[in-house]
């Protein structure tokens, strides 16, 4: 779920305002003058936050805290069962603001003499609120903060005057309005492209908010009013819009976490698969680009409805952001302009985004208990469609180097603790762990009783709220395995094993040959138990036999006895453990640099252009602003002694890159007077800049990162791309721009998990993947 939501609402502390007090027969005094125009503090929504997209190269841009946690200020009445919203928005796209008239339904669960606390945007002025044909209530009005200070809200609080009871049900009518609160756009720029982004972060609708636990779930129909030349998207379904209309109607009876309103002047395209109604909402009429997003979704709502179970919604929807955002939403994803127009999309992040309305926006994601489903929805999407194509040991290869490039001690934390993506490091162990620890649970209970437990899991909490531990409940009802030991390992511990081959003898007796090996966990603490792979080749033969161990202790011995001598043994052929990579297996990558903790900086003394240098130090400063942790800035003049850990060094005439060249011409690469050749391709230095990530020199700990830019103007590029290519060591860029036109990882060498007793050919077969069938 790319940037979908972040933490929830917590209840708010409250302000040393004046309250108001008034029977539910009449209606709260209407807003102020100053209430009205809007007078009070502007809520300041949380920094934008950019990562890269599992097979793109670019910048998603998502808003952290679309739920901020706040302060409990007292006991709320617990709500029994969804609310429900009768909205209705007259909506000025052109002011950022709307009237809005809601009638609220909340299904009550009677404890005591408590209170039901709602709340809205602060900046909306307030006008009746009433409970219709009923004064046994009392409102108080109060205007409150969140715990930093920044989002200012009106709570309603609702009490009752008399011992009767708490109905079981009580219908609440709200008319309020002003300027709307855009998390994309929180200055409210009136940008005719930017349109208009509302959620539950924006309190454009009453709700309550939880002191813990799971936040109370809705149901609601949207009815809005807008300019003829806009359209408005929401969940479920659409009751009515006639072409050119000014009026649509969205509802859904399906339980939603929070309510969404998107406009903008879109074209509407529409196909219908089945039952499902499929839509594209675009900024231009583009209906080729619209029939592409419909042949993909409709292959890849097959595929996954025949891997979990049915789809969930009545409808699924792309909508066209003109901010680079990738968004998933229940029924709809909501995803940028330069995005969706890359090809490679509609295979890779587009079924990451439906498969999210399976995990997460229909099977919603108790976040008190771990948050499951980014790591599940990667691994039945990313990883799967590798898996098909054969590739999934590198898709999982990948996500143990991103572990060890951007993890280390001070910022790991355990599954059970991971609520939302927030850096590279949390998105190595939310998403790259999980979906290990997912991949190593089938690897406990097979694929068949994998794919079971899923459907079990998905069949049980469809519209409910689901930890790591219902996850658990799924799996051992499918297997008939109890998995509690391994659960509480894996997702309440930090890191990960540290696996070796220690020690690997042959013997012969009576013609038998037998194959000793002992096999060590070397980290600090206990055992992690793991069931581990083992592929042996005997001599002259080129396909493995593939052992699966039972690893309990920090030590394991074992015994085979074989046809043949043995030729090689491997441990964890096709990278299907989660552990920590020694640093020797791993290929230089500039995702190693990135994820160094104080990566020195190393600045040429002279280039040939002014705005070169000038540029050098422009992206030698941007690392000490994206990081916060960049080490000591250097002349290469004057850098000796290099500090320990990574490099980066900048500029061809760099004085320290001539401790980099014998390493790049290891790697065949050839670095000539006017060109470089790299895998037999020819580069002029002239308009191309280059990247190389080399081991650091003199077997000294970390990497070094080597720019060469073409231009000065080229350097801003360069600095907002490379962050995307963490994966590879050596990179090519062309132009001001600048365009990537060539880019690879070097040579992987498996480490401490290999003993060769003959050389020989010895080849993997492919895996046989989750299932047998592919999207079609």
């Amino acid at each position: 779920m790319r940037g979908r939501r972040s933490l929830r609402s917590r209840a708010p502390e409250n302000l040393g305002c004046q309250r108001k007090y008034l029977p539910f027969g009449s209606s709260v005094t209407p807003a102020t003058r100053e209430e009205k125009l809007g007078l009070t503090p502007p809520l300041v929504f949380g920094p934008a936050l950019r990562w890269p997209l599992a097979a793109g190269s670019f910048i998603w841009t998502a808003f952290w805290a679309l739920w901020s946690a706040i302060v409990w200020p007292g006991i709320s009445l617990a709500l029994e069962g969804p609310n429900h919203h009768e909205i209705t928005v007259n909506l000025d796209p052109a002011r950022k603001s709307a009237q809005i008239r809601d009638i609220l339904t909340v299904h009550l669960n009677e404890e005591n003499d408590f209170v039901l606390n709602l709340y809205l945007h602060g900046n909306f002025w307030l006008g009746d609120v009433k409970i219709p044909d009923n004064a046994d209530f009392i409102i108080e009005t109060t205007r409150a903060l969140n715990s930093e200070g920044d989002i200012p809200l009106t709570q309603i609080a609702i009490r009752k005057i008399t011992d009767l009871p708490w109905p079981e049900f009580l219908t609440i009518e709200f008319d309020y309005g002003g300027k709307v609160f855009d998390p994309q756009n929180p200055d409210n720029s009136t940008a005719s492209d930017e349109g208009i982004f509302l959620s539950g972060a924006s309190y454009f609708y009453p709700q309550t908010l939880a002191k813990s636990g799971p936040p109370d779930l809705m149901t609601f129909k949207l009815t809005v009013n807008h300019p003829g030349d806009w359209k408005v998207v929401s969940q479920g379904r659409k009751m009515a819009d006639a072409k050119n209309s000014s009026h649509v109607v969205w509802e859904t009876t399906h339980p939603m976490e929070e309510i969404f309103l998107i406009a903008n002047r879109f074209e509407e395209f529409q196909a219908l698969h089945g039952n499902i109604r499929l839509y594209a909402f675009l900024l231009k009429s583009e209906p080729e680009l619209a029939n592409k997003y419909f042949i993909a979704a409709k292959k890849y709502l097959d595929f996954y409805e025949k891997l979990i179970g049915p789809y969930p919604y009545p409808k699924f929807a792309l909508i066209e952001n003109s901010r680079q955002t990738g968004y998933g939403m229940a029924s709809f994803t909501f995803m940028g302009s330069r995005v969706i127009r890359f090809p490679f999309i509609l295979n890779t992040s587009y079924p990451h985004e439906i498969l999210h309305n399976w995990w997460g926006n229909s099977v919603y994601i108790d976040l008190d208990s771990g948050n499951w489903a980014e790591g599940l929805t990667a691994y039945l999407s990313d990883h799967l469609l590798l898996e098909l194509a054969g590739r999934g040991h590198q898709y999982r290869l990948q996500q143990l180097i991103k572990f060890l490039n951007y993890v280390n001690k001070s910022n790991d934390f355990p599954l059970i603790d991971f609520k939302w993506r927030t850096s590279m490091a949390s998105q190595a162990i939310g998403y790259g762990k999980m979906l290990m620890m997912l991949h190593m649970l089938r690897l406990q209970v097979g694929d068949d009783n994998f794919l079971q437990a899923l459907r079990e899991f998905y069949r049980d909490h469809q519209f409910r709220f689901a930890g790591l531990d219902d996850l658990r409940k799924s799996f051992e009802s499918a297997s008939g395995k109890d998995l509690s030991n391994f659960f509480a390992h894996w997702t309440y511990r930090k890191g990960g094993p540290e696996i070796e081959l220690t020690s690997a003898t042959q013997t012969t007796s009576d013609g038998v040959h037998q194959l000793q090996i002992e096999v060590k966990q070397t980290q600090s603490g206990p055992a992690f138990p793991i069931k581990l792979p083992v592929a042996i080749w005997t001599k002259g033969t080129a396909v493995p036999q593939i052992k699966i161990l039972d690893m309990t202790e920090k030590t394991l011995t074992s015994s085979f006895s074989l046809s043949g001598e043995p030729g090689r043994v491997l441990i964890d052929p096709y990278t299907e453990i989660f552990r920590i990579l020694d640093r020797r297996e791993v290929p230089p990558a500039i995702g190693q640099t990135y994820g160094s903790p104080l990566a020195s900086r190393i600045l040429p003394n002279r280039e040939d252009f002014p705005d070169v240098l000038m540029g050098y130090h422009q992206f030698a400063q941007s690392l000490v602003e994206e990081s916060k942790m960049a080490g000591p800035l250097l002349d290469d003049a004057k850098s000796s002694p290099v500090p320990k850990g990574s490099l980066w060094v900048f500029g061809r005439t760099n004085a320290y890159a001539r401790h980099l060249k014998p390493q790049l011409e290891n790697y065949g690469v050839e670095l000539h007077e006017d060109e470089v050749v790299i895998e037999g391709k020819s580069f002029a230095w002239k308009d191309h800049s280059f990247v190389f990530t080399l081991r650091r020199p003199g077997n000294r700990e970390g990497s070094v990162t080597w720019v060469i830019a073409s231009s000065g103007e080229s350097i801003p590029g360069l600095i907002r791309k490379l962050p995307h290519y963490g994966k590879y060591g050596v990179l090519v860029f062309k132009g001001n721009e600048p365009e990537n036109k060539f880019k690879g990882t070097w040579p992987f060498q498996p480490s401490g998990l290999m003993k060769t007793f003959y050389p020989g050919d010895y080849t993997l077969p492919p895996q046989v993947p989750l299932v047998d069938y592919k999207p079609n």
